[in-house]
């Protein structure tokens, strides 16, 4: 199963999938509107208590809603064939003194994207609302930071920032 699993101390493992309308996702901006998009294939581990966990992506389940415009991504500009896996290793989460397992947190570990590694950090929200816990977070790249192609065309001109989002729900496992 695709999900994202977090671990907390004496707490079971909580199995995250999309929120109502969200996911893992991104938008674009561009001179012919903003474009959305959101991977469907994505895994991940991040464990509370230690700090640590791995986020993997299928750059592939990429979609955006329209086919041309997915296949020139996919193919021109990220290279899915021979960069098939985004991984994000989180190594530590900041997270204000004393806070509990909720709030505003920082994610800090090495994301690999188009064969490219860079230290990152992305600030996150956890919530929890009786078992629930939610993690909800946004973060820009820059696309040529990762040797991304520009995947603009003539009549829209991409920007070269693009925002990562997430919006994911932890139920217990069990």
């Amino acid at each position: 199963m695709w999900g994202l699993f977090v671990c907390m101390a004496a707490a079971a493992p909580m199995a995250f999938t999309a929120s109502s309308g969200g996911g893992v996702g991104f938008v674009a901006d561009s001179s012919a509107g903003s474009v959305t998009g959101r991977l469907d294939v994505f895994a991940a581990s991040l464990d509370l208590s230690t700090g640590t966990g791995t986020l993997v992506a299928d750059p592939a389940s990429l979609t955006t809603g329209f086919g041309p415009r997915d296949q020139r991504m996919l193919v021109g500009s990220l290279d899915v064939v021979t960069f098939p896996e985004l991984r994000f290793e989180v190594q530590r989460i900041q997270r204000a003194v004393g806070a509990g397992d909720t709030g505003p947190i920082t994610l800090v570990g090495v994301l690999t994207l188009h064969g490219v590694q860079r230290a990152i950090s992305v600030p996150a929200t956890l919530s929890r609302d009786g078992a629930k816990l939610r993690l909800v977070g946004e973060l820009p790249l820059i696309l040529a930071d990762f040797a991304i192609a520009d995947p603009s065309v003539v009549m829209a001109r991409v920007a070269p920032t693009v925002t990562v989002t997430f919006d994911l729900v932890g139920t217990d496992s069990e």
